[in-house]
């Protein structure tokens, strides 16, 4: 179920029909002048990207095939059929793994976890394929018989504590497809840290894993629920259960009608760095919440085209102290943090590079169908072309430095494989973001310029912003010092 969106629709935009997300010259830069900001709005329909295979199969065959496809996938609950899609040797050990269902948190450090194991059958969503699993089955936020599950390092790893049960009341607030307590790997392994996220799949983080999420219909539906007018909660409101066309192209009902370049959205086509950026980093982020929800943590409503601060908080650095999601020096060390590496590059001027976005050298439309070549397009050239050095050590952010972990995040580790996207590196050669005289902070409101906890640390790209908003910022390693 989707409902209407105002689209912000770009003008004189050039549909690409096989090319990926369109045609760039030499220097990889957009091939036209238009901006997000050159705009004439109109009104638009998420209609799924099965609508697009008519008219752009290519495109289309490669993208079904990729990995933006398997973010969510049904399971053995919508049919038998779907339990392939949960790891073999996960659905042959299923009896014997934590299958247990995550009811609610007792509080930061407490969750109460259902007593009773989820037959494989009611598994209704699969979230994940190609790196790991997260299930999810339907709770209905009634009374369960419940285990408790504790954590001593602030929600990195749980201990599930079997030996007795107490009595859950329920709670209607969490009714949803609501996360089991297992992890699991594709390589025959179970993550012994477990999963602890309480929150229902819809209510937390869904808007990633799908295109349309209608975060509009969702909250109505569960008020709805919440004051007794509705059965359940087992709508996901959502256009298409993959990461399709309109995830990038924004919500196609229009073009479908038209078949025009001007009622479709191409990134490629856009000059603005920040459209370019948001493009992708609507979802290959990390936010400390949504500003549609506190219970969310996903950008839920954002369409391309708009502008992303209005519907998420991104997570702030630590300058000089990490923490669980940044190095020291501002290095992403979760997942979906590429962007802030990229910006973090931006930032320090890095050449080449700078201006560019996710897609100036990977292939959108199939991520993961040649995993061999780093997922980069085919028109670009690969880092060693120009570089002479190993690129599986020149995007480990973790190479060389001390690693991180709960109580002694202060390290400059980021992460580690390939994973790390930012362009920069110290004099031995290590990938590095900002140096102490180059950290960034703004004060406070009411804050005391000579306290530390007077003063937030912020990321680069943000002190124009707060500048022009008249708030006191700092560049260097202690502005309670000066």
């Amino acid at each position: 179920m989707s409902k209407k969106v105002l689209l912000v629709l770009v003008l004189g935009l050039v549909l690409v029909l096989a090319a990926g997300c369109g045609n760039n010259d030499a220097n990889n830069q957009p091939n036209n002048d238009n901006d997000a900001d050159d705009v004439s709005p109109a009104v638009a329909e998420f209609v799924g990207s099965d609508s697009c295979q008519g008219c752009h199969s290519g495109v289309y065959g490669e993208w079904e095939d990729s990995w933006h496809t398997v973010k969510a996938l049904e399971g053995p609950y919508f049919g038998a059929e779907n339990e392939a899609n949960i790891y073999e040797w996960v659905r042959n050990d299923w009896d014997n793994l934590t299958t247990y269902m995550i009811l609610d948190q007792a509080d930061s450090n407490t969750l109460y976890v259902a007593a009773e194991r989820t037959p494989v059958e009611e598994v209704a969503y699969v979230v994940g394929q190609v790196y790991k699993q997260r299930y999810t089955a339907y709770y209905d936020g009634g009374p369960r018989e419940a285990f408790m599950a504790t954590t001593e390092d602030g929600g990195i790893s749980w201990t599930l504590n079997t030996d007795e049960t107490v009595e859950f009341a329920g709670n209607k607030e969490r009714a949803g497809y609501n996360f089991l307590f297992i992890e699991t790997r594709p390589n025959e392994t179970e993550n012994p840290n477990k999963y602890g996220e309480h929150r229902s799949w819809q209510e937390r983080c869904i808007a990633c894993h799908t295109t349309g999420f209608d975060a509009d219909a969702w909250d109505e539906a569960k008020e709805d629920f919440m004051a007794g007018e509705r059965e359940d909660l087992k709508d996901i409101f959502v256009a298409d259960l993959r990461v399709g066309c309109e995830a990038c192209h924004g919500p196609g009902s229009v073009h479908n009608e038209t078949r025009s370049a001007e009622d479709i959205i191409n990134p490629a086509n856009f000059t603005a760095y920040e459209d370019r950026m948001m493009t992708c980093e609507q979802c290959h982020d990390r936010n400390s919440r949504s500003m549609r929800s506190a219970d969310a943590n996903d950008a839920r409503g954002f369409v391309v085209g708009q502008n992303l601060d209005d519907y998420r908080v991104q997570i702030s650095p630590s300058w000089g102290a990490g923490s669980r999601n940044v190095s020291l020096d501002g290095k992403g060390r979760r997942g979906h943090q590429q962007n802030m590496d990229m910006r973090l590059s931006r930032s320090l001027g890095v050449g080449y590079h700078a201006d560019q976005v996710c897609f100036d050298c990977h292939n959108p439309h199939g991520v993961g169908v040649n995993p061999d070549n780093l997922r980069l397009r085919d028109d670009v050239q690969s880092c060693t072309d120009c570089h002479d050095f190993d690129a599986a050590e020149a995007f480990d952010g973790s190479r060389g430095w001390e690693a991180g972990a709960f109580g002694a995040w202060g390290t400059e580790a980021g992460r580690g494989g390939t994973k790390q996207h930012l362009f920069n590196f110290n004099e031995d050669g290590l990938v590095y973001g900002l140096s102490p005289e180059q950290y960034t902070w703004v004060l406070k409101d009411d804050g005391d310029e000579s306290e530390q906890d007077g003063w937030q640390a912020i990321w680069p790209w943000r002190l124009d912003e707060l500048e022009a908003q008249g708030k006191t910022t700092f560049v260097g390693a202690e502005p309670w010092n000066q």
